[in-house]
């Protein structure tokens, strides 16, 4: 018996120091990292390409993992690193991933660093990815594959500028002139600018509005959508616009049609700070019609309407941006008719936040937050918190651009026709060169001035 055991013993002791594999079961090592060499005699470190750690408007950046041994890296998902932004010191955002241009696959699984090869990770790091507005930013990268807190991260500073002026808005009118908003669209064709041109009044001033529409705009990088027009009358506060059927555009294509159909409406409305105009009507060669402007029905008799619920964004032309409005989407703003005026307020100013166009920008930095709304009588009154008062630092004219564009939109709250700005509850006071922005604020009347004066 003795034998038999020790002969069962030498046969195990051999059979598990033998070189024969082992079938085990399967282990899901997806999201993990291994690496071969022991952790603590580790010399991964990181490493910048071209050692640039202050950048203005970067899209990418590329980032080094280096070793001065040889080190294995296993089993090591998409995330390679994670981002953390800061901005004055004050946490931004956190633990941002999936930043790596370059997804890695399956055979990518293994990688051998050295000193002479090391692991190179290229990261968006675009404005647009990052969903971040103008300023310095730190952001600080933390590598997943480095245990050694001491040097597992690297940061940077990013200044992004998108650059651009903006021309503020006028309160009245050049001598001997009229200001007629004129609405032309951009070579995308994507929206309608309103641009105010002052004019030495020579004529009937609807018919002076579509004679300035068919001359198009200053700006070589915006069009017009008005062409041919057989007469435009004025009846008492009635307008009627006679097209010719000769000119196909109006009726060419749903954008075409659209755009056309709303710079001859707006142009012309806006005509009525001088004029009453109740209505419009159209004609094609003197006839009445039901449909045109590609599809659009009900061309008799448009009632001149106040636009409620519109935010006013901004559109970078060149160096330049210009404000226009924007119908807010009622059933994603929250808006009711049963909200208080105060809530409604604050869904509006949400939207600020909501808003992704590709084609244009929120003039309010998202890190500006309304912490009080109040009502007083027909006033509006806007509490922020102290991030208003940094935001576009140095830029006198970009700060013009928020603050009308807070003006613009929140008087189209019915029944709201002034707004008061605050921070902390305190008047807004020399946040503009030369503006006094602490008493009640109302909305400019010639907005985008077409020329700089």
């Amino acid at each position: 018996m003795r034998v038999l055991l020790n002969s069962i013993l030498i046969i195990l002791i051999g059979f598990l120091s033998s070189t024969y594999s082992l079938k085990l079961s399967p282990i899901d090592y997806k999201g993990s990292i291994e690496i071969e060499t022991p952790k603590d005699t580790s010399t991964l470190n990181l490493n910048i390409e071209n050692n640039n750690k202050i950048l203005l408007n970067p899209e990418s950046i590329v980032i080094k993992h280096i070793s001065q041994e040889v080190e294995i890296i296993k089993n090591y998902n998409n995330n390679i690193f994670t981002a953390s932004i800061y901005q004055d010191d004050k946490l931004m955002r956190d633990n941002i991933n999936d930043l790596e241009l370059v997804s890695i696959t399956p055979s990518d699984t293994e990688f051998t660093i050295t000193k002479d090869n090391p692991m190179i990770t290229t990261m968006d790091i675009s404005q647009k990815n990052l969903d971040l507005d103008d300023g310095t930013y730190k952001i600080i990268f933390s590598s997943n594959l480095i245990n050694n807190l001491d040097n597992s991260s690297i940061s940077i500073q990013v200044t992004y500028d998108t650059g651009g002026s903006y021309v503020s808005a006028l309160n009245s009118a050049l001598p001997n002139t009229k200001g007629l908003t004129l609405y032309f669209t951009t070579e995308n064709r994507d929206i309608l600018i309103p641009v105010t041109r002052f004019v030495v009044e020579d004529k009937s001033l609807t018919r002076m509005a579509i004679e300035q529409l068919q001359n198009g705009p200053t700006n070589i990088n915006m069009k017009t959508v008005v062409g041919d027009v057989s007469n435009c009358t004025y009846n008492n506060g009635n307008i009627l616009i006679d097209l010719p059927s000769s000119y196909l555009q109006y009726n060419n294509s749903s954008t075409e049609g659209l755009l056309s159909y709303q710079a001859f409406i707006k142009s012309i409305f806006a005509v009525d700070r001088y004029w009453p105009i109740y209505n419009i009507s159209f004609t094609v060669d003197r006839k009445e019609i039901e449909n045109y402007f590609y599809g659009i029905n009900n061309l008799k008799n448009l009632p001149n309407e106040e636009n409620n619920y519109l935010i006013y964004l901004a559109y970078k032309i060149n160096d330049r941006y210009y404000l226009f409005d924007s119908k807010v989407d009622m059933k994603k703003s929250g808006i009711t008719d049963n909200d208080m005026l105060e809530i409604k307020a604050q869904k509006l100013f949400d939207v600020y936040s909501n808003t992704d166009l590709s084609y244009a920008r929120s003039p309010v930095p998202k890190n500006i937050k309304l912490q009080n709304t109040k009502i007083e009588g027909s006033t509006l009154i806007l509490d922020f918190n102290d991030e208003f008062l940094n935001s576009y630092k140095g830029k006198n004219d970009l700060r013009s651009m928020m603050v009308e564009s807070l003006i613009y939109t929140f008087t189209t709250i019915p029944t709201i026709d002034s707004l008061k700005i605050t921070v902390n509850s305190k008047p807004l006071t020399n946040f503009i060169k030369d503006k006094d922005l602490s008493g009640i604020l109302i909305p400019p009347e010639f907005i985008n001035p077409e020329t700089v004066y």
